[in-house]
């Protein structure tokens, strides 16, 4: 941080519940209880980087509703910064979270015509993009608001000179056609400096080919690439570093990449990364981001909802203090 009016990161996108199903259902799905917990990839991101002590804000919109309410109030007790949450007529977003046995999470969402996916331009003033870095999903190109959000988002970034991060977390039924859908997030990724994409992401973009469309789309960005139980890896100026996953047991799956990008994104910010220094380009950086990405993904399944996992931060506290030190 370098002055108290800076941010750390901003996170623009998507503010809302999500709703996990609990025990089993009756007949015909009759008894079926649910249980809230916040969600958002961009809000998962945000949170998690306020718990290790960085300054985040959430650049969005909620219903001028409880669910609205609520979302609002839990955020400013995270100490994540909310002067930017729009409250709009439409209604706040949920989600309806089920979960395998292993915790893989299936997603659906109710979110046509929400507060979140009907964001204004105009709602994205200039000071929100006063921040190191800013992280953006894709979910963000799904509405022609939205779009023209994200594009005054980027663009006011880029103006106060952050780096751009760009979240795949590709929804493909979110569009209605995937020619759109890939050009879209094809020229968003190409502002990007750092970009963080999972298997399937990649494999929604372009099937087997996900890293020739990288190479084609994001040539000039960093990319972190998350493989499941086959660990991850950091692709760019550097070369290219990798780290296995931790192995532990996956309770709940739901928000693993985002603490994965913000623990990633915590080494940086500890270590003075930025896009065109020297920390940037030095593959040691990029190989702490993995280590403590993974530390953050591994506490993030260990609990039920995106980001109740994350209680006990010391241990990861601990390694961007000596992350912090080294890049002094």
């Amino acid at each position: 941080m370098t002055t108290k009016e800076s941010l750390d990161c901003a996170c623009f996108g998507e503010i809302l519940w999500d709703l996990f199903e609990e025990g089993s259902a009756g007949k015909a799905g009759a008894g079926q209880t649910y249980r809230r917990e916040l969600g958002g990839a961009p809000t998962n991101v945000a949170v998690s980087l306020a718990r290790l002590g960085f300054r985040a804000s959430v650049v969005g919109a909620v219903g001028k509703d409880r669910f609205g309410d609520a979302l609002v109030s839990i955020l400013e007790a995270e100490g994540v910064e909310t002067k930017h949450v729009a409250r709009l007529p439409q209604r706040t977003g949920i989600t309806f979270v089920s979960r395998s046995d292993k915790g893989e999470p299936s997603f659906l969402f109710y979110r046509h015509q929400t507060a979140d996916a009907m964001l204004p331009a105009t709602a994205v003033v200039p000071a929100c993009a006063r921040a190191t870095f800013g992280v953006v999903g894709t979910s963000t190109l799904v509405t022609p608001d939205l779009q023209a959000a994200t594009a005054r988002f980027v663009a006011e970034l880029e103006k106060a000179k952050g780096d751009l991060v760009v979240d795949l977390n590709v929804r493909a039924h979110l569009w209605a056609d995937p020619a759109v859908m890939k050009r879209q997030i094809g020229e968003l990724v190409s502002r990007a400096k750092l970009v963080k994409a999972s298997e399937g992401d990649l494999a929604h973009l372009a099937g087997k080919r996900g890293l020739s469309w990288l190479e084609e789309h994001a040539k000039g960005a960093t990319w972190l690439l998350t493989r499941g139980e086959n660990g991850a890896a950091a692709v760019g100026a550097h070369g290219q570093v990798t780290a296995p996953t931790k192995r532990v047991r996956c309770v709940d799956a739901t928000g693993a990449g985002d603490a994965f990008l913000a623990g990633a994104l915590g080494v940086l910010l500890a270590t003075g990364a930025r896009s065109g220094k020297r920390e940037w380009a030095d593959g040691k950086t990029w190989a702490r981001a993995l280590e403590v990405g993974h530390l953050m993904g591994a506490k993030a399944v260990s609990a039920v909802g995106a980001v109740n996992g994350l209680s006990h931060l010391d241990d990861v506290k601990s390694k961007l203090g000596l992350a912090r030190k080294a890049g002094a």
